[in-house]
């Protein structure tokens, strides 16, 4: 099986985060994270339950 390595930048990446909550309602929002992963992770613990796309902006 072939292992994917993770990118972790030693300076923080501009990410840009969309949320699309249950109800069908999106939006955006920037920030600095370690990575694109951390930026899902931030916000599945502040929404919860929800769509996410983080992509280096």
């Amino acid at each position: 099986m072939k292992t994917m390595r993770m990118k972790h930048y030693k300076q923080p990446v501009k990410c840009k985060v969309q949320v699309t909550m249950k109800d069908g309602r999106s939006f955006t929002y920037n920030g600095l994270f370690k990575s694109t992963s951390e930026a899902v992770m931030d916000a599945l613990e502040k929404y919860g339950i929800v769509k996410v796309d983080a992509r280096a902006a």
